[in-house]
């Protein structure tokens, strides 16, 4: 019954024994983007994870999932290879916003099918980075041409996502989807999302 599937880089590296930190080349996530999707009628997201190096790396690597079916991409600002977010991150794992934004814009660029979205993953919570840095980026990645932002945060409860949607549903971006991935904060009904905007 689910209208789409999340393809999990976690869940893809540990299906073949790596670890959570670019291990997999690009061809073997597009590889196994195309067995997954052969197999289910739903729409997919792939974790892109960075794009797997430079703007340009990203733009084949984009060719190549679309090729294997995905409906979109979920991509994050930090550096390559990036480390899972639920271990230690810092200020020094992110990627530098405006070299960001050219990346999603260069995706934008790519893509093939005008209904292919491109998802920009915010860790500025992760590393500790705040809110301000949070709303700075995604402000700057849907200017990009992001079709949605994903704030992140591994805290227990719903805080951080709770005071980003404020500050968002104000912005002159509001109409820009917001996702989450309540990892940590799983015991919080769904239907608080939905009350604040997600």
């Amino acid at each position: 019954g689910f209208k789409a599937g999340w393809i999990s880089g976690l869940s893809l590296s540990a299906s073949l024994g790596v670890r959570d930190n670019n291990e997999l080349s690009f061809t073997q996530v597009a590889d196994m983007c195309a067995y997954i999707n052969d197999r289910i009628s739903i729409p997919t997201l792939l974790d892109f994870d960075t794009g797997y190096g430079t703007y340009n790396t990203a733009r084949i690597a984009l060719r190549k999932v679309q090729s294997a079916g995905v409906a979109g991409i979920c991509i994050e600002d930090k550096k390559f290879p990036k480390t899972n977010s639920f271990l230690g991150n810092s200020l020094d794992d992110l990627a530098d916003p405006a070299e960001f934004a050219l990346k999603i814009k260069a995706l934008k660029d790519t893509q093939l099918d005008p209904n292919f979205c491109v998802v920009a993953r915010l860790e500025s919570f992760i590393a500790g980075a705040g809110l301000q840095d949070a709303l700075m980026r995604a402000s700057m990645y849907v200017e990009a041409g992001a079709d949605a932002i994903l704030v992140h945060s591994k805290r227990s409860d719903c805080k951080e996502i709770d005071l980003f949607m404020s500050y968002w549903k104000q912005s002159k971006h509001k109409d820009v989807p917001v996702v989450i991935v309540p990892t940590k904060y799983y015991s919080t009904p769904t239907r608080h999302f939905e009350d604040i905007g997600v």
